[in-house]
């Protein structure tokens, strides 16, 4: 635990990102995850954290303390009901002033801010100007790359890459998830003087514990003579869930008798029921549910609801191989919880995935889309004899690089150069 943190206040804008909102949804997934770790464990090194995000339904409570010393409060703009991030613009200046309103009358003043996302970083600028105290940045996402990988179907709004640029250029610091991150916002947005700090996000190493695959098989009551595969991300074209689903189609074709043997299962989309879908999250499940169909009769594929992170665990440690085919993936925090279990990972050779997924090591990279290699890397990890192999060498990486405890500690190091 860090010491003499004082009265350290740090005020994180998070404006779709909802620290303890159920995972799965649109808009709620590694974000999510990342500023509910980081503000726990800052907490219990003594700093005090207010997440600030939009109000988005009108049964969930304003304020919520998730920890000791941090919480989460809901400020309203716009409608008190989902609205896409990508809607988000017209928004932000009733967030900016009904921080002020908050921050007036709770009489509390914060050393420094923390944005999560590009229209938090606009907010986070306009917030450091009326308050002068430092702004640092965190993207998880970058929006010329996620054009690139998707094209057409990118709905991001067109001043997305001008907010960005302007948070590079005007931030006191930008805390990059991995190196390519670091190496893109240098070459791709050709910000070459960037002030920046590389920082990965961690992994509950509590939660995500190393488990072997019978025991959790056991506890999840499946089969010890199926080959399992887990993909778990938010329902979005990029995370690639249909690549995944060709994959298995090929494995079909190329190795009936393994096909036999799979159980899939895909972990995607918001696990309330009732809560409202937006559009494209309709759309792309659709199109998933078409795909697994073309399968034919019984297909092996399971498409389930999002799961909590405790669940989600058991999964992790059942499955002979869990898969991340996105089209592009800043840093890809499955990969690092389920390393943490012991579980290798198939990833596509994008993002912060070119630097944990290790191959040979930690699992395989395969070009990004490309369904007959990612079947090939799939098979190789199916019918290879290192599983044990790869239970240490995921485990020992997950657990040495990315344990929450020592990720904040270099956050906090950042934090108190910047105030002093």
């Amino acid at each position: 635990m860090l010491k003499n943190n004082g009265s350290l206040r740090v005020a994180m804008i998070s404006e779709h990102g909802d620290p303890v909102s159920p995972l799965g949804g649109q808009q709620s997934g590694g974000q999510n995850v990342y500023v509910y770790e980081l503000a726990r464990s800052l907490s219990k090194a003594g700093v005090f954290v207010d997440v600030f995000t939009r109000w988005d339904n009108r049964k969930a409570d304003e304020i919520v303390r998730f920890a000791k010393r941090a919480k989460v409060v809901r400020l309203k703009a716009g409608p008190r009901h989902f609205v896409s991030k990508d809607d988000f613009g017209p928004l932000m200046p009733e967030f900016v002033e009904r921080f002020l309103e908050y921050s007036r009358e709770k009489k509390v003043k914060y050393d420094l801010i923390h944005s999560h996302y590009y229209y938090s970083g606009w907010v986070g600028l306009r917030l450091r100007n009326i308050l002068k105290i430092p702004l640092i940045a965190t993207f998880h996402s970058l929006g010329l790359l996620k054009k690139q990988a998707l094209g057409e179907r990118d709905t991001s709004p067109s001043e997305r890459t001008r907010i960005e640029k302007e948070i590079m250029q005007k931030a006191d610091l930008i805390i990059s998830t991995s190196p390519q991150e670091q190496e893109d916002m240098k070459q791709v947005y050709k910000e070459k003087k960037l002030k920046s700090a590389m920082i990965p996000p961690g992994v509950n190493l509590r939660r995500f514990s190393p488990l072997k695959t019978d025991w959790a098989r056991r506890k999840l009551d499946l089969p010890n003579n199926k080959k399992i595969i887990v993909f778990a991300g938010k329902m979005e074209r990029r995370k690639g869930s249909i690549t995944l689903v060709e994959a298995i189609a090929k494995i079909e074709k190329i190795h009936p008798d393994l096909y036999k043997e799979l159980l899939v299962f895909l972990f995607t989309g918001d696990p309330r029921k009732t809560r409202r879908k937006e559009k494209r999250e309709l759309s792309a499940r659709d199109e998933l549910k078409s795909a697994i169909n073309n399968l034919g009769k019984n297909p092996p594929v399971y498409l389930m609801r999002g799961l909590p992170q405790e669940t989600l665990h058991l999964y992790y440690g059942a499955a002979d191989v869990v898969a991340m085919p996105s089209y592009y993936e800043p840093f890809g925090m499955v990969a690092i919880e389920a390393m943490a279990t012991g579980t290798p990972v198939v990833a596509s050779d994008v993002g912060g995935l070119k630097w944990t997924v290790k191959n040979g090591e930690t699992g395989y990279r395969f070009k990004p889309k490309d369904s007959n290699e990612l079947a090939s890397k799939i098979v190789k990890i199916l019918t290879g004899k290192k599983n044990k192999e790869f239970y240490f060498k995921c485990m020992r990486f997950a657990r040495g690089n990315f344990g929450w405890q020592v990720i904040a500690r270099q956050v906090v190091a950042e934090y108190k150069k910047l105030i002093g």
